[in-house]
C-alpha cells in the first residue's frame, strides 16, 4: 500500500509513539535464546498432559469469564482472598487493564529509570504525564525523589534489567505516604530470596503482579495474575475483556499449580539460581561488572575495544541471542538470560574468543 496513514485516523499520541520493542524470536531451533528471560526448561509433566487432554471438542466453548476455578486455586496456594485476584492474558494485559481503569489524559505515572520498558509505552497510549526517577550508581532507588501525587507508581521486584531488589522497608514507607496506587511487578520473584506479598496484606494501595512466563516455563501460554485489595480488583474487572483468558490457558494454569508441577518449578529455579551465580563469577573473571541479581538474568557491563553492541552482533552471528539496549546507561551492557549449563558454557566460550 502506497497511501500514507492519515493523521485523522489515529490519536496524535499514538502517531508519535515508537511502540514497545520485544526481544527477537527466531524460527531456527538451533539458536541459543538467552535474550528474553524465558525458562530454559520444559513445562512440568502435568502441564503437558493437560494440554494433550484439552485438544477436543471443548475448544468450541467459551472459557470461564473470570477464570474462577483458577482464581480459587491461586487463592488457596497464596493464601489470598479470591475476590482480590485477577487473572490476565499475561501480566502485560493486566498492566493494560490497570491503565485503562486508573489512568486518564494528564494523570501522573512514575517508575524508576531503569526498569521494564513497557511502562512508559502504556503511559504514552493513555496520554499520561510521566516521571522517571534515576537509579543511583549502585542501581538503588532514591524513593524520596518520587512524587506522592502520582496515580500509579511502578516498581520491579526484582527490577529489570539489573535484577536487584529494592528495600522492603523503603517500599512500604513510600506506599504509606503516596496518595496513589503502587504496583509491584514480581515477574521474576520466584528466583529471589523474598517477595512483597505481605506488604500488600497491610497496605491496600499495593498491587502484586505475577506471571507464569518465567519460573513456570509458560511464556508461550500467556498467563499472569495480580493480588490486590478486593475493592481494587472489583474496578479492574469492569474494564477487562469478557473472556480475556482462553480455555487452554486456564487449564494449563491449573495444571501448573499441582504439587508435582510446583515441585518441578522448585527444582528448575534451584538450577537456574546456581547457574546464575556461576555465570556471574565467570563474567566478572572476564572483566565485566555484574551486579548481584535476584532474577533469571544478569546485566554485564564492560568497556573495551569491542563495544557491547558489537559483542551482541558477533554472538548473534554465532547463533547465540542475548539482549542489547540503546539506553544511555546500558550502551556498555548486555543482559543475559540464564540458560541450561550447556547453553551457558557455549555463551562463555564464544565470549572469551571474542574478547
Amino acid at each position: 500500500m502506497k497511501n500514507k496513514v492519515r493523521s485523522n485516523w489515529f490519536r496524535p499520541a499514538v502517531l508519535k509513539m515508537k511502540g514497545y520493542t520485544p526481544g527477537e524470536q527466531p524460527n531456527d531451533p538451533t539458536v541459543i535464546k538467552l535474550n528474553t528471560n524465558e525458562s530454559p526448561y520444559a513445562p512440568s509433566a502435568p502441564i503437558l498432559k493437560a494440554f494433550q487432554y484439552l485438544v477436543d471438542e471443548r475448544l468450541r466453548l467459551y472459557p470461564e469469564p473470570s477464570a474462577d476455578t483458577l482464581r480459587h486455586a491461586l487463592s488457596e496456594l497464596y493464601d489470598w482472598p479470591v475476590e482480590g485476584i485477577l487473572v490476565g492474558n499475561g501480566s502485560d494485559e493486566i498492566l493494560s487493564i490497570l491503565f485503562a481503569a486508573s489512568v486518564g489524559k494528564g494523570d501522573l505515572v512514575q517508575y524508576p529509570d531503569l526498569t521494564y520498558s513497557l511502562y512508559p509505552i502504556l503511559a504514552q497510549i493513555r496520554e499520561a504525564k510521566t516521571k522517571e526517577v534515576k537509579l543511583d550508581v549502585s542501581f538503588d532507588l532514591p524513593f524520596e525523589k518520587f512524587s506522592t501525587n502520582a496515580r500509579i507508581t511502578f516498581l520491579g521486584y526484582p527490577n529489570p534489567p539489573i535484577g536487584n531488589c529494592f528495600s522492603l522497608k523503603k517500599i512500604e514507607a513510600f506506599a504509606r505516604k503516596t496518595k496513589g496506587l503502587v504496583l509491584i511487578d514480581e515477574a521474576y520473584v520466584d528466583f529471589a530470596d523474598g517477595n512483597c506479598l505481605d506488604l500488600a496484606r497491610f497496605n491496600p494501595n499495593i498491587l502484586i503482579l505475577r506471571t507464569m512466563s518465567k519460573s513456570f516455563s509458560l511464556a508461550g501460554v500467556r498467563l499472569g495474575f495480580v493480588f490486590a485489595h478486593p475493592e481494587i480488583i472489583e474496578q479492574l474487572m469492569k474494564v477487562k475483556d469478557s473472556y480475556n483468558v482462553n480455555r487452554v490457558t486456564q487449564a494449563l494454569g491449573l495444571a501448573a499449580l499441582t504439587s508435582e508441577s510446583l515441585e518441578t518449578v522448585k527444582k528448575n529455579v534451584k538450577k537456574i539460581r546456581f547457574e546464575r551465580d556461576t555465570m556471574t563469577e565467570a563474567l566478572r573473571n572476564m572483566g565485566f561488572s555484574v551486579p548481584d541479581s535476584q532474577a533469571n538474568f544478569v546485566l554485564a557491563t564492560r568497556t573495551g575495544k569491542l563495544t557491547a553492541e558489537s559483542l551482541y552482533k558477533n554472538l548473534k552471528n554465532k547463533g547465540i541471542l542475548i539482549r542489547y539496549f540503546s539506553h544511555p546507561r546500558l550502551r556498555n551492557s548486555l543482559r543475559i538470560t540464564i540458560g541450561t549449563p550447556e547453553q551457558n558454557r557455549r555463551l562463555l566460550t564464544e565470549l572469551k574468543k571474542l574478547l
